[in-house]
């Protein structure tokens, strides 16, 4: 282990001032330690060197991956004070996943590639000018895409600090954080996504797009018009499937049926808008 490998993760991520939540959880016990400071403290010797005598006891080692106000005692989402951060977690087929990421031309380089387990991954870009509610849609939009963990989205989440061992395995596992870009990213960097998950837009001029609960703006109309986008760029049916599903688990009552219909009624509306001349290229979901 390399002592400096914590604190110039957290100096690179992090304004000096920020406060941060550092959570340490002893996976068999449950025991739970939580600590509220600033970065610069946070990355200090003493701090550091109590965080490296817990995690040799088998504490597993987070941090707070946005800024909490000034009264914050918690991490709840109505304590963070400035978003730092867009991040994913990519735990099933973790490392083709963030493969596929990375050579993406439509989606930023990540700031950092975390290897949080074997084969499993979070990846972490430096933001600035985001609201909470807009990171948090940016990153359930970046879910349905790319396959990532629907419940690392909230922006109160803690995630792994490079540099300790993750001792839920049989073998400890070293994290460690490969950096992959220097900049510092804004909402108009994710000109694809930022807006996905804030409203529904309009599939086509006319308003063909609703559904029996009205509104045009309904999480399952967002589904639906995630479906079309995706079939329509070429997704695999079962790929999109096992998004929807993965997103709404604990949602939807036989999450998979639904899932199934959603994706089935988006092809039928591309096959017969396809067919319908009257639908205009240009009002099509892209």
């Amino acid at each position: 282990m390399n002592p400096e490998v914590p604190p110039r993760y957290i100096r690179d991520n992090f304004r000096s001032t920020d406060r941060l939540a550092v959570v340490l959880i002893h996976k068999e016990t449950g025991h739970v330690i939580q600590r509220v400071a600033t970065a610069e403290r946070i990355a200090e010797h003493d701090f550091q060197a109590w965080l490296r005598h817990e995690n040799a006891h088998r504490y597993e080692i987070y941090i707070s991956m946005n800024a909490l106000d000034e009264q914050a005692r918690g991490r709840t989402k109505d304590e963070v004070a400035a978003i730092r951060h867009i991040y994913l977690d990519f735990d099933h087929d973790g490392t083709a996943k963030v493969q596929a990421l990375m050579a993406r031309q439509d989606i930023p380089q990540p700031n950092y590639l975390v290897s949080s387990s074997p084969g499993k991954w979070q990846t972490v870009w430096k933001v600035d000018s985001f609201e909470k509610d807009q990171a948090e849609s940016l990153q359930r939009a970046l879910v349905r895409e790319l396959g990532a963990d629907p419940a690392a989205t909230d922006s109160s989440r803690v995630l792994r600090l490079p540099g300790f061992y993750n001792h839920k395995y049989a073998k400890s596992h070293h994290v460690q954080a490969e950096e992959h870009s220097k900049e510092v990213y804004r909402p108009e960097h994710f000109p694809k996504f930022a807006s996905e998950g804030m409203a529904q837009r309009d599939w086509n001029a006319s308003g063909r797009v609703s559904d029996s609960s009205g509104g045009g703006n309904s999480q399952s109309e967002r589904d639906w018009a995630y479906a079309k986008r995706a079939l329509i760029r070429g997704d695999p049916p079962e790929q999109i499937i096992e998004a929807i599903a993965q997103y709404r688990q604990g949602e939807k009552h036989r999450v998979m049926a639904y899932a199934e219909r959603t994706v089935s009624k988006a092809q039928a509306e591309i096959e017969r808008s396809s067919a319908d001349p009257s639908v205009d290229g240009n009002d099509r979901l892209r």
